[in-house]
């Protein structure tokens, strides 16, 4: 039995008083938090416990350094996660809450004629007195405190632990030199022992000052919010929460919720994490890093599996299945209910579905190329010289020349998991009689490329700075980035010619080392041993979802897990949250007050140019009703000294403060008045800005809201 299933077992199933009263509420999520911190930190002190015991009872020393560096893992992971915890309260939940204490305060003083009682004696006395809710009263600054006495413990801990792996690594030297035998030696085995005791009490200290911290969150605490806030306000504050948290933080307390929490407390963790951030592309993150692609919806797929009989019945049945009928699979809808069947599957386990998955693709990629090269092969016989002669670029005659295969290949073996090479090119680069699937490519596409252009000394494109090309997962073909296989196609589509499918950033595998020619599965690093760049990085920056490279030294890029694709910025919580109704990400200097949450606001096409904005490398600007478009379409509509240029070209509004501008048009009213004959007209107008209705005096040069200020105004009627 594994530590997961043993630290899940430790969790108890029965919910706490506090979570039934938070059914149906995105507050559950800080219970199930919780319940993650319980289970690690008890983990995390079982490994401490023996520990010291084995440094009593002189073990031998590889089996301490083991447990020295899972106790610094584990910890590390419980520390970020308690940091981020800490940070979302302070800066959330407390102000929040104090602020509807603050409110209900105000009016039972209003209600009661009563002054000067302190809010928490207020809060108590009517906490006492609603059965329904837990008697007690919130104090912030404890919580504070709280928070800075757990974060010293945890420094404290930390330091505990360099000192502990700075004497295990210094033994280790010493036993490299031959000065020692395989255990411990006398001389310092009295150091680790009292490390490792000092940890234990440490430890000890620690989980019971956070066990009633959390305790203490749940009883007190979490019932005010539920009670001072509704549902809507609840949703909003968990995802503001959860609008700050990096990709790596969620994935921290993902895997913290795998390792200690039961399927269904998990299953039902990550159910609220979605309804709170409902909208974004958090899902399909989910499903791409790999989180609980155990436990797939069995409803969802009940239809599919009756479609697929043979693929759920065994793995024998499995193996048969890809090798007889692959080749009947013609649309992705198809390979997608296999994939499902597959997951679905309960006499699998995670690794062999991961593997068989990994299979059906080959073997769906290997069919598909078969029947590439035959009607490639087909359409190279029929084709005439009069289409030679008058130049046209036919599909057959783009792939006519890819005879070249790459100078090596490497696999990766899903049973194993190993990356295996299983093709070296020879002198005459010809293929072997027995390597007739490894994949072939023109001279152009194995050629380097730069991305300095004519200097020949950055490797990359006129994009993006990297030292490897991806290979299309449809045609195979190799391109440098997803936006040169865009500019191809959009060349071919101009002249009417058949082009590929544009580049899934999301499906590549595998990828083309330019320094050495070696194609191998999608990494951050060559595997190739005799490559003059052995084990160093195609770039500086690399995600392993998107299959994206840079190396651009002096720019910051961080992937958002709820917009699912990688942006410029130092990260969430940094520069930059999620906005989970926007579904994009906004800077951080932007208040709440200022922004204006447009559901999917980068989701549609940019209003001057209609080019999709989600997935734009260009800059964007937003306006100040909400909206957006791209930097460079901003400027162009901007200054073209239209009056209209003003306004929001969607909705109307201003797109930005226009104060000094309609203060030039008062002093022109004011410089300019109306003839007498015009003096007692009216005008009624719609203000653009405001959405208010109103009369006021009608002037050529325009009508003035009188509730705003604005001259964004539209006359309705004169009289």
């Amino acid at each position: 039995m594994n530590s997961s299933s043993v630290n899940a077992k430790l969790v108890t199933t029965s919910k706490t008083e506090s979570s039934r009263h938070l059914n149906d509420c995105a507050l559950i999520e800080i219970i199930h938090l919780h319940d993650c911190l319980r289970g690690a930190l008890r983990a995390l002190q079982q490994d401490v416990i023996e520990l010291s015991k084995q440094a009593k009872c002189v073990s031998t020393l590889s089996k301490i350094c083991e447990l020295e560096k899972q106790i610094e893992g584990r910890f590390h992971l419980i520390w970020s996660v308690f940091r981020a915890h800490s940070a979302a309260e302070d800066e959330f939940i407390w102000p929040l809450l104090q602020q509807k204490l603050n409110l209900a305060s105000s009016e039972n003083i209003s209600n009661s004629g009563i002054s000067g009682v302190c809010i928490s004696s207020r809060m108590a006395k009517a906490e006492k007195t609603d059965k329904d809710s837990p008697s007690g009263s919130i104090v912030v600054e404890e919580y504070k405190e709280d928070h800075a006495d757990e974060e010293r413990m945890f420094s404290e801990m930390n330091c505990l632990i360099s000192k502990l792996r700075e004497r295990l690594s210094s033994e280790e030297s010493g036993e490299g030199e031959g000065c020692s035998s395989n255990s411990t030696s006398k001389g310092n085995v009295n150091q680790v022992y009292e490390l490792s005791r000092a940890l234990a009490d440490l430890m000890s200290v620690l989980r019971g000052h956070l066990l009633k911290h959390l305790e203490k969150e749940e009883v007190q605490c979490i019932p005010l919010v539920r009670k001072h806030l509704n549902n809507e306000e609840i949703n909003d504050l968990v995802g503001l929460i959860m609008g700050k948290r990096s990709s790596s933080q969620v994935s921290q307390i993902l895997t913290m919720a795998v390792q200690n929490l039961p399927i269904n407390r998990r299953d039902e963790m990550v159910q609220y994490m979605k309804q709170a951030m409902v909208g974004t592309f958090f899902e399909r993150w989910l499903s791409m890093g790999g989180f609980f692609q155990d436990n797939v919806n069995k409803d969802r797929n009940t239809s599919k599996n009756d479609e697929y009989p043979s693929v759920t019945a065994s793995r024998e049945n499995i193996r048969f299945y890809l090798e007889n009928n692959t080749k009947n699979i013609t649309s992705s809808s198809e390979l997608e209910g296999l994939i499902r069947a597959i997951a679905a599957n309960t006499e699998l386990s995670s690794e062999q579905k991961s593997s068989t998955v990994q299979d059906l693709r080959d073997a769906v990629r290997e069919s598909n190329r078969k029947k590439n090269k035959r009607s490639l092969d087909d359409m190279t016989g029929q084709q005439s010289q009069d289409e030679f002669k008058e130049g046209r670029l036919t599909v057959a005659k783009r792939f006519e020349k890819r005879l070249t295969p790459p100078s090596s290949y490497y696999k990766l073996d899903h049973k194993t998991q190993k990356i295996k090479l299983v093709f070296i090119a020879d002198i005459a680069n010809k293929l072997p009689p027995l390597m007739k699937d490894v994949p072939l490519f023109s001279a152009t596409e194995l050629a380097p490329t730069y991305h300095d252009g004519a200097a020949n000394s950055i490797l990359g494109c006129p994009h993006y700075a990297r030292s490897c090309k991806l290979r299309h997962p449809t045609s195979g073909r190799l391109h440098t980035c997803r936006l040169c296989c865009q500019q191809e196609r959009d060349m071919l589509m101009l002249r009417k010619e058949a082009v590929d499918s544009p580049l899934d950033r999301y499906s590549v595998t595998e990828i083309l080392c330019m320094v050495c020619g070696a194609l191998q599965p999608a990494s951050n690093k060559c595997c190739n041993e005799k490559c003059d760049s052995y084990r160093k990085l195609f770039s500086k920056y690399n995600c392993s979802i998107c299959n994206f490279y840079d190396d651009d030294p002096h720019k910051s890029i961080y992937h958002c897990p709820f917009c699912n694709v990688c942006r410029t910025g130092e990260g969430l919580g940094i520069d930059y949250r999620h906005c989970m109704r926007c579904n994009a990400c906004v800077s951080i200097k932007d208040s709440s007050e200022k922004h204006v949450c447009l559901p999917h606001r980068l989701q549609g096409n940019c209003s001057i140019c209609n080019e999709s904005m989600f997935q734009s490398t260009e800059p964007l600007r937003g306006l100040r009703c909400g909206h957006v478009m791209h930097f460079s379409c901003f400027r162009r509509y901007y200054l073209r000294g239209d009056p209209a240029s003003y306004t929001c070209p969607l909705c109307k509004k201003s797109i930005e403060d226009m104060k000094d501008y309609f203060a030039l048009l008062d002093a022109s009213v004011r410089m300019q008045p109306m003839p007498e004959t015009y003096s007692d007209v009216k005008s009624k107008i719609y203000c653009q800005d405001c959405t208010q209705i109103g009369n006021v005096p009608y002037h050529f040069i325009g009508c003035k809201c009188s509730f705003c200020g604005s001259y964004n105004t539209r006359e309705i009627q004169r009289t």
